[in-house]
Parts: structure tokens; sequence; C-alpha cells
């Protein structure tokens, strides 16, 4: 094979080198559990391959000598969700309780293995992708505030899908919340195929994209110490050839490669899948998932059940008048599964974190039973359908207003269990109710947008809930409307 990868991926790598904090000597670099990975360490791998209109997101999920459960979990926008943190999922008192609250922007389809809103990654309507990577040898350190709401770091992937569309507004999440739970870092990429990765080094943020990120993978290890093992094979201004089939070589290296190599008359899933087989290290992955990020199709495979399976995310019903849908993955069915799916249901979600194959000393860390403990995580989500939770509940109503052209506001917003539906009436009263879209909240912050039927015109809301008020101000295409204050009726 040539002894060289692109000028521009070679130029990258040697800048992204100069900037990386220095790691270890040069022998000791040698001797890194890249190039001797001890059997106990995870295997998994996230990429991206992007050529021309091709964009597909790929991930491998490989625990070594065991076999993961997981089911696919299609999310649905438009419901009210509360955060948890893990030490309020694990503690018998609930301790360090979450803030967070939210209703979904966006729809998604997630891979989960311990329950509803827990994901291990996924893909929302948006075409926003993120994944989670265990780290073998380095100590992750989340960033502690005690000004900021508390969240799991699996929920919080589950609150980037439901709220963000891109990756500027994914990464600046990081800085909004305090993460807690086990030690991950993260792979995120949105629509247009902009990425980075998130590592957390000695309680920072560490940020790797565009040219400090020179290939557009994740693995175990953090992206600074990739890119230093990296140097010392050809094509990244080394002598120890990157043999795919080689399994001393790190699959950073292969991933360049591969990306590198790829055909473009040869499908991008087809090839996806045949980087994730590459990066195989001592056993079949448990999951190979493929996101095709344009086209919206979703494949996978198990490590028992090896034929893929597919199913399109715009054939999915993301809104919120059908249920949370699941599929076990382990169907042994191939090709097509989207009529496989069926209705969220608490027994499926508990027999799935039952069968987890976690030692019995995780079950008893926070002074829970594990009969206790899979009881809180099949039911954790429940109380967002809590009517005492929903504050933005009720109908909201203002007077006519000078800043408001004297027209007056209706806002009756409405629950069924955790879904929600709002409409809007203007003066012109029932003839003018209207159906809101784009419904989103986070904490109290409301917003959405509605067309007038009595004009046409397409009014986007923005709010700040305060007790029995609320500040909503609105703004068509070319017209500002103002602020006005609404009361929630009694």
């Amino acid at each position: 094979m040539p002894d060289q990868l692109s000028e521009q991926t070679s130029s990258n790598i040697q800048g992204a080198t100069q900037r990386c904090r220095v790691l270890a000597t040069v022998g000791s670099l040698l001797l890194t559990p890249f190039l001797l990975q001890p059997a106990a360490v995870s295997a998994c791998s996230t990429v991206k391959l992007q050529h021309g209109d091709a964009l597909v997101y790929g991930h491998n999920l490989n625990a070594n000598g065991v076999d993961v459960p997981g089911l696919v979990f299609v999310n649905k926008r438009a419901v009210f969700k509360r955060g948890r943190s893990w030490r309020e999922l694990i503690d018998k008192n609930q301790a360090n309780p979450s803030s967070l609250r939210w209703i979904a922007r966006h729809g998604s389809v997630t891979f989960n293995t311990f329950g509803k809103d827990l994901p291990d990654g996924g893909m929302n309507e948006a075409g926003l992708y993120i994944w989670e990577m265990g780290l073998g040898n380095e100590e992750v350190v989340y960033p502690r505030s005690e000004s900021l709401p508390k969240i799991n770091q699996m929920n919080w992937m589950q609150y980037v899908l439901d709220n963000h569309a891109t990756l500027d507004e994914a990464l600046k999440s990081v800085s909004e919340v305090e993460l807690d739970g086990w030690g991950w870092h993260f792979f995120v990429g949105d629509a247009t195929g902009d990425c980075a990765s998130i590592d957390f080094v000695a309680g920072k943020v560490v940020i790797h994209r565009g040219a400090t990120m020179p290939v557009p993978g994740l693995f175990n290890a953090l992206y600074d110490r990739e890119v230093e093992v990296a140097r010392y094979f050809k094509g990244f201004g080394g002598l120890y050839e990157p043999n795919l089939d080689d399994r001393e070589v790190p699959r950073f290296v292969k991933t360049a490669v591969m990306l590198r190599d790829y055909p473009p008359t040869e499908d991008a899933v087809a090839y996806g899948f045949r980087i994730l087989d590459q990066l195989t290290v001592r056993e079949t992955p448990d999951w190979s998932v493929i996101f095709d990020a344009r086209r919206g199709g979703v494949h996978f495979k198990t490590s028992r059940n090896p034929g893929v399976k597919s199913f399109s995310m715009k054939s999915l019903d993301f809104s919120n008048r059908t249920p949370v849908m699941v599929l076990d993955m382990e169907i042994q069915a191939g090709g097509d599964v989207t009529g496989a799916f069926r209705p969220f249901s608490h027994a499926v979600v508990r027999d799935l974190i039952d069968h987890l194959p976690l030692p019995p000393q995780f079950y008893g860390s926070g002074g829970l039973t594990k009969a206790e403990l899979v009881d809180r995580l099949t039911h954790h989500c429940d109380a967002a359908a809590l009517p005492e939770a929903q504050l933005f509940k009720g109908i909201w109503r203002t007077g006519a207003t000078a800043s408001t052209r004297d027209v007056s506001w209706e806002v009756d917003i409405r629950t069924e269990g955790d879904a929600v539906v709002a409409e809007v009436t203007s003066s012109g009263g029932s003839a003018d109710r209207t159906r809101v879209e784009h419904l989103r909240m986070i904490d109290d912050r409301l917003s959405f947008t509605f067309r007038s039927k009595a004009t046409g015109a397409v009014l986007e809301a923005t709010s700040v809930l305060d007790g029995a008020t609320m500040r909503m101000h609105l703004r068509g295409i070319e017209d500002d409307l103002g602020t006005m204050e609404l009361r929630r009726q009694e």
C-alpha cells in the first residue's frame, strides 16, 4: 500500500500532534495499551464516513467476553421529561437529584441498555448523532459546578438528541450541565458532517474538531493519546506498516486508512460495515450500528444474530400522538424490521435491565437491592407524567395591550401522560385556534411556532415561565409583535 495518507490528513495529524500535551516519554509510548490492550478492555469504536453525498455514522459496541442486550427506541417529540442524575437513580435516598426539565423538540432513534431515556447512542430526526465510548486506562473527571443541573451521562445524551440539531448546539450543552456516572467520552456529529470528540481531562472539557480532529473516529482512549500513538505508523510520520489485518495497529490508524481508500462506487452503508468489521479486536462486536444521515436508514447487527436488520427513520412516526416504540436488538430476522417495533412497556424494559451482565456489587452500590434498582431504572421516567411536575400546564391568557396591537392571546397547554399538546387562540376567537408546532422547553424557557389562521403568518413564541406568569415574545418573519404577560387561569 502507499506509504503516505493524503497530504491533508498527514498535515492535520502533524498539526494536532503539535497541539497535544505530552502524555508520556517515547519509550513508554511504545508500550502503550493501544499496542498491547489487555483482554478486559472494551473495544468500542465510532467512525464517520463522508464522501460526496454520502454521510454515515457507525459504531461498534464490544464489551469483550459478554453479550450486551439492547433495545432500539423510537423516542417522540413534544414529550415532557425530567432529568436524572446517576446518584439519584442508584441511591436509596435519591441523593443529588437533577433539577433539569424539558419538553423534547426532536424525535430520535436510540440504542439503549439501561432502559428508557438512558441510551448508549443514537440519532435524532434533525440528523444529530451522538455515541459514547468508555476509556480503558484513562481516568475521566467530569467538571463540577454547584450552580449547574446534574444529569447522568446516558440521560444527557437523550437530552442532547431531544433538544439540539447542530454540533454547535450539542457542544454548548456540555457546559450547561454537570455530568455524573462512570467515565465515558463522546463522539458527536450532525447532518452536515461537522463532528467532534468530547473528552474530560482533570475536570476540564477537551474538544477536538476540524483541524484538531484529523481522523473522524473515536475509540477507547483520549483523542490526544490516539494522535500521539499514530505518529509511529507510516502515513503519520512513523515506520510501522498500517496493516489492516494486524491487531497491533491501532483502530485510529486503520480508520484513517480505510476512509482514505473508500471507493466512491461502493455503497457507503456497506463500506461502513466493512470498516466496523475491520475494527474488530478480539471478538465479534456485540453490536454494529450504522446511521445513514442523508437517506435516513438505520442498520444494525449483533454477534448472536449477525444478519443485518434495517429500517428507515423517514417511515417512523415521531409525533406524540402514538406511543414510544421499542424493538429487541436480538430479533433473529434480517432485512426490514419496521413492522417488528412494539409499543413501549415496563415489562420489556424490566426484562432488559434484569438481564444486564453486571457484577453484583453494581446493584448494591447505593444501598438498593437488585430488585429495587431494576424497578427504579424501569420506572424513573414515569414521574414526568405526574400533574404536580407539569408546571407549564394550564390555560394562559392575556388581555389586549398596545404592545400586542390590541390583540389578546390565549395559550392552552394540555398533557396526556407525558405527551404535551398546546394550542394558541387570538382575539379572533375559536375560529383562530391553532395547534402549535416545534414545541420545546428547557427548565423555565418555553418556545413554539404556529401559523395564524387569520393572517396566514408564521409566528414564533419564546416565553419564560415564572410561577403563574408567562412572559411571551411573539415574532413573525418580518414583524415583531412585542412581549406580553399571560396569567395562568385558576
